[in-house]
């Protein structure tokens, strides 16, 4: 035989190895049965793609340098919770039972507390955002922080780093912390380089490349939070990119993007800048010690009646690194006893949250879904659509939303809990992103996010049972197709 014959056959007996080796490496991990042989029929059937795509993103590794520097930030971290909990006068003591248990159950996540004398005053559409954005940046005295998956530079986005501009030629520190694939124009943008010009400082966030060791590392870890916080005194928060929704792929055909943000004052703020305190530490390597001992030492006054607590999930330290918000999430649909409303732009539930929801309408409880009619995502599309079948079998309704993009990441339970933020109901927001979720305990939050829920609905058409059962063969065999890897999407 040649020596092209000898290698062609070294090649084949190589890949055939490469996939027999990963297969049992799948079944070694113990994973949930879905995602096992969802992976090992992409690394079976699909020869070279199933294998590099197994090793690119098959498993949930951070990166050593990353856990490293996590690890360095968090005995500081924890340090600032533990003193946090002495300051008894703003912990909450009106929580119902049920708030009790899913606030010791988001607190053992996360290790944030619920606490007291908030206010969460919720901005109507775009526009008021950055109305909002910009009355905050322009008010700012000391600091502001921004913190976003993705930063468009069009539209009022230009308005935002003016602002920014304006706040550094007052003194101000500005500090803007962006996802490095979410936001990968930005960072050439001429946007950036006259905002670093002016003295603000940006990173980026989880950098990926073929120069950052990604058969070590996962490369699709992801900073998805979206956050805005000014002098430790005022946040906004919610589901919105720093992107102009009027700008923002408008030629992607699916409409507008249509958000829910949130301005929140009160004690809880203090907690919303940890977070981008720690952030901006792990990403940034800067020590910010001085700040957040100013922090420590500052004492956020009540601004309301409000119990709120924030859940930052992600990967990597802590038991939010290992699905905290997916059982939290669970929680909260169980915890249900009159009405479950649940919005969601990416709806590729795994099969708890299918039985959580099944359950939760097998004994009474109204649930309603909304997701958008037309996704950016073709393929979580499909898949998700591969489980309306059973959801609306067992009396699940499900509305289409047909306004623009309902990117709303929300879960109203009855009159009485509601979850906001950026965590879809998928995979990745589980496991993979780094997240951040809004928890309210308060009726008056709870109504009135139900009503925008109630706006969402005006704009949709509930699929009915029967017709989804009688759509043409085509739909329903693309729907089964994309459900296969559902699990790893």
């Amino acid at each position: 035989m040649q020596l092209a014959g000898w290698f062609t056959v070294v090649v084949i007996v190589l890949e055939a190895s490469l996939r027999v080796g990963l297969s049992l490496r799948v079944l070694l991990r113990g994973l949930p049965t879905a995602v096992t042989t969802s992976w090992i029929v992409l690394i079976l059937v699909f020869p070279v793609v199933g294998s590099v795509a197994y090793l690119l993103v098959g498993e949930s590794r951070i990166g050593r340098r990353r856990l490293l520097r996590e690890g360095a930030v968090h005995p500081a971290y924890a340090e600032y919770l533990s003193q946090l909990r002495q300051k008894t006068e703003h912990m909450p003591k009106a929580l119902s039972a049920v708030d009790r248990r899913l606030a010791q159950e988001a607190e053992v996540a996360d290790g944030l507390p619920v606490l007291g004398g908030n206010d969460v005053e919720l901005l109507a559409d775009a526009g008021a955002c950055f109305d909002a954005f910009l009355e905050a940046i322009d008010a700012a005295e000391r600091w502001v922080m921004l913190e976003f998956f993705i930063w468009d530079t069009q539209g009022r986005v230009e308005e935002v780093a003016e602002a920014l501009v304006r706040a550094r030629g007052r003194g101000v520190e500005c500090r803007v912390l962006v996802d490095a694939v979410g936001s990968r124009s930005f960072f050439r943008s001429e946007q950036a380089r006259t905002l670093r010009d002016h003295g603000v400082s940006i990173t980026a966030a989880l950098p990926a490349g073929l120069g950052k060791a990604p058969l070590f590392r996962r490369v699709d870890h992801r900073n998805h939070r979206k956050l805005l916080v000014v002098d430790d005194r005022l946040a906004i928060v919610g589901s919105m990119n720093m992107a102009d929704p009027a700008c923002f792929k408008t030629k992607a055909g699916v409409g507008a993007w249509v958000d829910l943000m949130a301005i929140v004052r009160g004690p809880v703020v203090e907690l919303l800048s940890l977070v981008t305190i720690r952030d901006w530490e792990t990403e940034a390597r800067e020590d910010l010690t001085e700040r957040r001992d100013i922090l420590r030492r500052c004492c956020l006054k009540a601004a309301g009646a409000m119990a709120v607590q924030v859940v930052p999930s992600g990967p990597g330290l802590g038991a939010g690194g290992k699905g905290g918000i997916h059982g939290l999430v669970l929680s909260a649909i169980y915890a249900a006893d009159k009405r479950l409303t649940i919005t969601t732009p990416y709806f590729v539930p795994e099969p708890s949250v299918v039985t959580a929801l099944q359950s939760a309408a097998r004994r009474g409880v109204e649930v309603v879904i909304i997701v958008p009619k037309r996704s950016d995502t073709v393929l979580t599309h499909f898949a998700g659509r591969a489980f309306f079948g059973e959801l609306l079998e067992a009396g699940v309704q499900i509305a289409e939303f047909a306004g623009g993009l309902l990117h709303t990441k929300s879960i109203v339970v009855d009159d009485e809990i509601v979850l906001f933020g950026s965590v879809n109901l998928d995979p990745r927001s589980f496991y993979l992103n780094f997240e951040l979720t809004t928890i309210v305990y308060d009726n008056d939050a709870t109504r009135a996010i139900h009503a925008r829920q109630q706006v969402y609905l005006q704009e949709s058409t509930m699929i009915d049972p029967t017709a989804w059962r009688e759509r043409a063969l085509p739909k329903r065999l693309a729907s089964n197709i994309a459900q296969l890897f559902s699990p790893v999407l």
